[in-house]
């Protein structure tokens, strides 16, 4: 059975609240005065060609609610350029609906919406269509906050409804068709997408976003919160708009505090599609050479909210050496996640124990979900890569030797 959301949180309950306290002792005098915010909803965008607009998705309907005003300070405090746009929609721990919010160099206006669930792929449409029609920009960012679930699951809404208490939480599937459409309507503009949430480095996640934006940015572990980068990032991407998501992305891990992270990635979603030809035929080597041979226990794994991991390079590096299967086949698929795939891993971090870190200290960047029974293979097979990629096929043989 399951554990309650609450319980499994609470362990990140406790370093959230000690990470408030620092935030708040970092931003001082910084926090802003908001009774001077424009609240008409009126003119919360103007005719203006931005050169980058950044959306935030903010479902803080949940225990990380205390972080959402230090957040929206520091991105406040850094949009100080005129080419530079932020919306931030955003849910609290609160009766209160949703909440959209507009800054640029000179306005900070907000809007209460009518919707109560920030967990709801509908309602992230209805603010990504609301941007389309009101924002122009060149370049766009979507950026998406919360906790990160279960391998197809991100970001809960403890409140969903009204009257409701029941944790809901939004399928990354359903979620990555919302913003590959809306990047299709703005004509591919997204340049980054950037799973600021714990665990959403993995191969099916990346896979599935790979329409929705140039690049996307995540963490394979735990990430931090509230996350320091703001305020340097916007600053710095007003005096440089000319950068893409790429390199948008490796600003945010430069900006990033060590204490916030333990490694962080960035793919070129050009490429991943191209994963699972790659893949496939070193599975059917695998399967065609000796697969009774593997042994999954003697894979590194880590766990997350029920789910067992392992990293994607060291998954077919043992599952390669064990069966025997065709070494080349492998070296080829490596080059390619190294060199083409994956643009930037940031190692480093400070967020994990020095156990933790000592451990975890070669991480490729990407994990991959590690069944470790029949039935555990059939229950994230709503996601694209199950579909494209023979993996299921590989676990139903390796469990059935």
């Amino acid at each position: 059975m399951r554990q309650p959301f609450q319980l499994l949180q609470m362990k990140r309950r406790k370093f959230l609240q000690f990470s408030l306290l620092s935030s708040s002792s970092l931003l001082g005098t910084k926090n802003l005065n908001h009774k001077n915010i424009n609240r008409s909803f009126s003119n919360m965008t103007e005719q203006h060609m931005y050169d980058w607009a950044l959306l935030y998705w903010m479902p803080y309907d949940n225990n990380l609610s205390d972080l959402g005003t230090p957040i929206i300070d520091m991105i406040t405090q850094g949009v100080v350029s005129d080419n530079l746009l932020v919306a931030i929609a955003s849910d609290f721990s609160n009766i209160e609906p949703l909440s959209r919010r507009v800054i640029t160099h000179h306005k900070n206006n907000i809007q209460k919406l009518k919707s109560f669930n920030s967990a709801s792929e509908q309602v992230v449409a209805e603010y990504l269509d609301w941007a389309q029609t009101n924002i122009s920009a060149k370049k766009w960012a979507v950026i998406l906050l919360g906790h990160g679930g279960r391998l197809n699951e991100i970001s809960p809404d403890e409140h969903p409804g009204l009257k409701s208490s029941s944790v809901e939480w939004m399928n990354i599937q359903k979620l990555s068709r919302v913003i590959a459409i809306f990047n299709q309507k703005i004509g591919d503009r997204v340049e980054l997408v950037f799973f600021q949430n714990c665990n959403k480095g993995t191969l099916e996640a990346h896979y599935t976003f790979r329409d929705t934006a140039k690049y996307t940015l995540s963490s394979q572990m735990t990430l931090g919160a509230p996350n320091y980068y703001y305020e340097s990032l916007l600053k710095f991407l007003g005096k440089n708009p000319n950068i893409n998501g790429a390199q948008l992305a490796e600003k945010i891990m430069d900006f990033e505090r060590l204490d916030m992270y333990h490694t962080l990635t960035v793919t070129n979603n050009r490429y991943i599609a191209a994963l699972g030809p790659k893949i496939n035929a070193l599975i059917d080597s695998i399967l065609l050479a000796n697969v009774s041979a593997v042994q999954l226990n003697r894979l590194t794994t880590y766990s997350y909210m029920g789910d067992k991991l392992v990293d994607v390079i060291e998954f077919f590096h043992t599952l390669t050496r064990q069966s025997g299967a065709d070494l080349q086949l492998y070296n080829e698929l490596i080059e390619f996640l190294i060199r083409s795939v994956i643009h930037r891993v940031k190692r480093g971090g400070e967020l994990l124990s020095p156990t933790a870190r000592a451990k975890y200290q070669d991480l490729s960047g990407l994990g991959l979900f590690l069944p470790t029974t029949q039935q555990q293979i059939k229950q994230y097979q709503d996601l694209i890569i199950f579909s494209d990629i023979k993996l299921s096929a590989l676990f139903s043989a390796i469990l059935s030797t």
